[in-house]
């Protein structure tokens, strides 16, 4: 007679199917499958947000779906760490949103002017600035994952706190069945996880709504929707835009003598169109202009073409002249 495993953490069925006691699985495989489709969806929101935040393309997949337990979730948070703990209704249980301090680090750096990068710093506690920054992050995470259910039900998410230490988060026994999301995320410059957690209670009641119908996101290959929601979202965004009229070159010594009042002699000629700048990028060509309001602006006579790439590196002078 072939004695029972240590602990009875598994045996084998009749078909030979292996059963895990330490980790039941809770919730069937249609219902998990469903539930990955649906935060698919919610995996092309955060892209959307980040990359709002950051300013530069960021992706964000879905990493994994897993049923775990509590206790092991907690485990494979960093700490210090930057967990939100919430309500999610209409049930009555709670969920924990948590994000990896490379995320965290890298969307502070980019807020402040940085590139958005977390290399270099060492794990540490959230000041009271990066706390608000990520405050202000989060309330536009809330909102995706909100409507990531709505769907499926109206749901509503209430009663967030942050948590810095992962072990004062007790909002379940640690061997209960929690459901894990892990979504990636990848800019050019950082790259990181966002971690979803459902205990099983929390998710137990709309359990028989994931298994009566099925759901999916936006399809994957729809690009023109896609570009339509970056559109609306980049419509309000403002960008620097600046014309340079002139250009000159003067020595160190006399630049140090100058003072109000004295006029310089520019290198490019008053009939020579001016360069307009859109953020760094030189797009326009120009001129001086004075709208009814007796306000100087810039009147776009061109778009600058492929011929005029090494011009505007080098010398404006270059450029055709105006009749």
């Amino acid at each position: 007679m072939t004695p029972a495993p240590s602990g009875y953490e598994a045996v084998k069925t009749a078909d030979h199917s292996q059963y895990d006691f330490k980790h039941p699985a809770r919730v069937n495989k249609d219902q998990l499958r469903t539930l990955e489709n649906l935060h698919d969806n919610f995996a092309r929101l955060l892209s959307h947000t980040f990359s709002g935040v950051m300013r530069d393309v960021v992706d964000v997949d879905t990493a994994f779906v897993d049923q775990t337990t509590y206790r092991e979730f907690i485990m494979s948070l960093s700490n210090p760490a930057c967990s939100y703990q919430f309500r999610l209704g209409p049930t009555s249980g709670q969920a924990i949103l948590d994000f990896s301090m490379p995320v965290v680090f890298g969307a502070v750096d980019r807020v402040f002017g940085g590139q958005g990068s977390s290399q270099g710093v060492d794990a540490r506690q959230l000041t009271q600035v990066e706390m608000g920054v990520c405050a202000s992050i989060l309330k536009r995470v809330v909102a995706d994952l909100e409507a990531t259910w709505q769907p499926l039900l109206p749901v509503e998410v209430s009663r967030i706190e942050l948590e810095t230490n992962p072990d004062l988060m007790q909002i379940t026994a640690g061997s209960e069945i929690v459901i894990l999301l892990a979504f990636e995320v990848n800019s050019p410059h950082m790259s990181g996880l966002i971690r979803l957690c459902y205990p099983f209670f929390t998710l137990e009641s709309i359990l028989p709504l994931l298994g009566q119908r099925s759901w999916a996101g936006p399809p994957r290959g729809d690009l023109t929707t896609l570009r339509q929601q970056n559109m609306q979202r980049l419509a309000n965004t403002f960008v620097p835009l600046r014309a340079e009229f002139a250009r000159g070159q003067i020595r160190l010594c006399d630049a140090r003598r100058v003072q109000v009042g004295d006029v310089l002699e520019m290198e490019t000629g008053r009939n020579e169109p001016a360069v307009v700048y859109v953020g760094e990028e030189p797009k326009m060509l120009g001129l001086p202009f004075t709208n009814d309001r007796g306000r100087t602006t810039v009147k776009v006579i061109d778009m600058l073409r492929a011929e005029h790439e090494d011009v505007i590196n080098n010398d404006t002078r270059q450029l055709p002249a105006l009749e």
